[in-house]
């Protein structure tokens, strides 16, 4: 945390003398220019911090190397914009490296019953994986949204790792949590610098892969990884649906987000974000509380979660969005 809190001001100096900058547009939620590129600062806490301190473990080499390769990629993009198809073709591979070094994923449980069916679990874990760097990119468009999710996200793996005595796993989702929440003090609204795709892209491999360490070792189901991270899913998940189902360009900018919906109704930054927050207390971690408490439950809580956040979605774009059009 101590890392990326004062390496964090430095990269917003760099990205200002290099111009990395995004300026605001009808495609942003911001109204000045912000400096990007900021997830540099966690990437190399991230790095010095786990190869100083955590203990010796198959998952260390592959994750710390994933982490580096993809938060390249997302410096670079920051720099000069990447084609979507070499974007993809670098995010797939990290992920079918991880999953072949640590892998494969021979069985998944499904209401307390084991299907062995690796050659479809492995290249499932592969998509999602990649999935998850693309939805962390998507969600991050407002002050300290996905850095705050982050930092819940990989705080309730660390929690879930430590209950199951996983020592690695703990300090490999302890060190990003606190890496990022050091970057959150200047990525808080207002911020003063945004993550960029350095940090989104790194942000969604830290919880994809700490999600396959927990399958593979049996300590989270894929279920209670589901629930850690379900408020970032569900809404990138409908929205992309809506727009394919519109016939739009997924990977566009845009602002058909639930929280850019917010937004556009007059909502500031800090109430988006303390709104998400509260959503993650309220709902997100009482109901990872019960799935560790009771595992035999984690489907049931998962898909119970699943339909009020979906219902959420669907409010906030078809009905409150509509009563402010009409008034």
């Amino acid at each position: 945390m101590a890392v990326a809190f004062v390496l964090t001001p430095l990269v917003r100096c760099y990205s200002r003398w290099r111009g990395l900058i995004d300026k605001p547009g009808a495609r942003r939620s911001h109204s000045a220019p912000v400096a990007r590129g900021g997830g540099l600062a966690i990437t190399i806490s991230l790095v010095a911090t786990t190869g100083a301190w955590a203990p010796a473990g198959p998952q260390v080499l592959p994750f710390l190397l994933g982490a580096m390769i993809v938060s390249l990629l997302g410096w670079w993009d920051d720099h000069r914009p990447v084609r979507v198809g070499w974007r993809l073709a670098v995010q797939v591979f990290v992920a079918a490296g991880l999953v072949a070094w640590l892998g494969p994923v021979e069985s998944i449980h499904v209401a307390g019953k084991a299907f062995a069916l690796e050659w479809i679990w492995s290249p499932l874990a592969v998509v999602a994986l990649v999935w998850l760097m693309n939805l962390f990119n998507f969600m991050d468009g407002s002050d300290g949204l996905a850095s705050a999710q982050g930092v819940i996200s990989c705080g309730l793996f660390a929690v879930a790792f430590a209950l199951q005595s996983e020592s690695v796993s703990f300090v490999l989702a302890a060190i990003p949590a606190a890496a990022t929440a050091g970057f959150l003090f200047w990525n808080w609204p207002r911020a003063s610098i945004f993550l960029g795709d350095s940090g989104s892209l790194l942000l969604g491999w830290c919880v994809g892969a700490l999600a396959l360490f927990g399958t593979l070792s049996g300590s989270v189901s894929i279920w209670l990884a589901f629930v850690i991270v379900s408020p970032f899913v569900v809404d990138a998940t409908m929205t992309l649906g809506w727009r394919l189902i519109r016939g739009e360009r997924w990977y566009t900018p845009h602002t058909e987000h639930a929280y850019q919906y917010l937004i556009r109704m007059g909502w500031s930054h800090l109430s988006v974000l303390l709104a998400w927050i509260a959503l993650n207390a309220v709902l997100v971690m009482p109901v990872t509380a019960l799935v560790l408490w009771k595992p035999q439950f984690d489907l049931g809580a998962a898909a119970g979660l699943t339909v009020i956040l979906a219902g959420a979605w669907y409010v906030v774009h078809f009905v409150i969005a509509k009563e402010r059009v009409t008034t």
